[in-house]
């Protein structure tokens, strides 16, 4: 926390102050000054709007001391999402090219960065249907809250819990589009991504560029040890019914199969009847049928790598493949602490501007938030989150000069500190504790 002080006074002034006036012009936000100052906004619809989810027209105006039709007509231009977004971009860029500290778990020391990809789906105003149309849907047949959606996708550190890369496009964009978009992992690091990113021909890139992978195989895939030409479940029912762990290396897809080597272990019986029951309601809540091919791999826990056996074993791989849902976490705060949803009765262009700015004031919250321990540090990273999220007024007064960086960071490390640290757990075992314990099992 010491190094807080030294560099998040300065990034935070930088971002909203020079780099906000900067982009105003750049995008034709601001062409002369006016009473309304690009920094203001960019705090007020960002941090500010952390701490009140709910304000309205009216609540932003009296924050930025302007009338609420004043505001109104200059959210409603393309320049103020074109603002908002260009800031949200920025920002992450800042915020990533500062160093961070690693988790001490040797686990995760063993590569150049576990990352972690993921996304969720936001519903947008109507009138942005044809920008970022959605699946449909909703309560009923042309219910206007489905017609529109964002697909906010993140590519997040595991072992910093940094965000390191973020997009948003229309909620139809399929996930390996998105995928696509991102930057290329650094050589030895480990990329690891739920089914929806899974494709065999960038895996197979990743392992020309040197970078690690760990996946879970998909239902409809060929696998075989000379060529792909055998169906995953056909595979999986051949084995000998003694057989409840395989490992071994084989081609895995058909069009542009990639060599992998894969990780086989039979699930619990209960296990298997739960993931059956799971398979069944989700089906007959879609009015679709389940293939026996589903109900196959019901009974298997399959994971892909190529990562070599001298450096993970089938046991670690598992665990690894568990701290997705680290990920997950990350929604579930930016969600039920941030309040991460757009109004659905504003303008577009407003609407745009809010969900960057709300974007950018979540990563600022979550940067502040692992400056004392991580996602997987030995304390609480939500109640981390709750106490940034208390002292939001202090930071407002500090990006204003009212009051002194070193007070208000001062005191939110003492906040911080207070928390008590992880009982340890023997029943349910924390992600921390499992990825310890993975490397001492044989």
């Amino acid at each position: 926390m010491d190094a807080i002080l030294d560099t998040v006074p300065g990034v935070l002034q930088s971002l909203f102050g020079a780099t906000a006036d900067r982009l105003a012009r750049e995008t034709g936000f601001v062409r002369r000054r006016r009473r309304l100052m690009p920094a203001a906004l960019a705090r007020t619809l960002s941090v500010f709007l952390i701490r009140e989810p709910n304000a309205s027209l009216a609540q932003l105006a009296r924050e930025l001391d302007i009338s609420d039709s004043a505001l109104s007509q200059r959210l409603n231009t393309p320049a103020a999402s074109e603002f908002m977004h260009g800031l949200l971009c920025a920002g992450l860029a800042q915020m990533t090219e500062l160093p961070a500290q690693r988790i001490g778990i040797p686990l995760l020391c063993r590569f150049n960065g576990v990352y972690l990809i993921d996304g969720t789906t936001l519903s947008l105003p109507a009138a942005l249907a044809n920008s970022f149309p959605g699946y449909g849907g909703g309560t009923h047949p042309g219910d206007p809250s489905a017609a529109a959606a964002v697909k906010v996708m993140l590519r997040w550190r595991l072992d910093t819990s940094h965000c390191t890369e973020l997009r948003c496009a229309a909620a139809t964009t399929p996930d390996l589009h998105l995928l696509q978009r991102l930057t290329d992992l650094p050589p030895g690091a480990l990329h690891i991504g739920d089914l929806g990113f899974f494709d065999a021909e960038y895996l197979r890139e990743l392992t020309q560029r040197g970078v690690f992978w760990l996946s879970r195989l998909p239902t409809a895939i060929c696998i075989g040890a000379d060529r792909a030409d055998r169906d995953l479940s056909d595979w999986l029912a051949n084995l000998d019914g003694q057989t409840d762990r395989w490992e071994g290396e084989l081609w895995i897809g058909k069009v542009t199969p990639v060599r992998a080597r894969v990780l086989v272990q039979r699930c619990p019986p209960e296990v298997a009847a739960r993931r059956r029951q799971k398979l069944r309601d989700r089906a007959r809540r879609k009015s679709r049928s389940v293939s026996q091919r589903q109900l196959t791999l019901c009974d298997w826990w399959v994971l892909a790598t190529n990562i070599p056996a001298d450096r993970l074993r089938a046991s670690e791989a598992a665990e690894l493949y568990r701290a997705r849902w680290q990920i997950e976490l990350v929604f579930k705060r930016w969600k039920s602490l941030g309040h991460l949803q757009v109004p659905q009765s504003v303008e577009p262009h407003r609407a745009l501007a809010t969900l960057y700015g709300l974007l950018l004031g979540l990563l600022v919250v979550d940067w502040l938030a692992i400056q004392r321990g991580g996602a997987l540090g030995a304390r609480s990273l939500w109640q981390a989150w709750q106490i940034v999220r208390r002292w939001i007024d202090p930071i407002l007064l500090a990006l204003q000069n009212v009051l002194d960086w070193s007070f208000v960071f001062g005191a939110l490390k003492t906040a911080i500190d207070r928390r008590a640290r992880h009982a340890h757990r023997k029943k349910r075992p924390s992600s921390r504790q499992r990825l310890f314990r993975s490397t001492l099992l044989p």
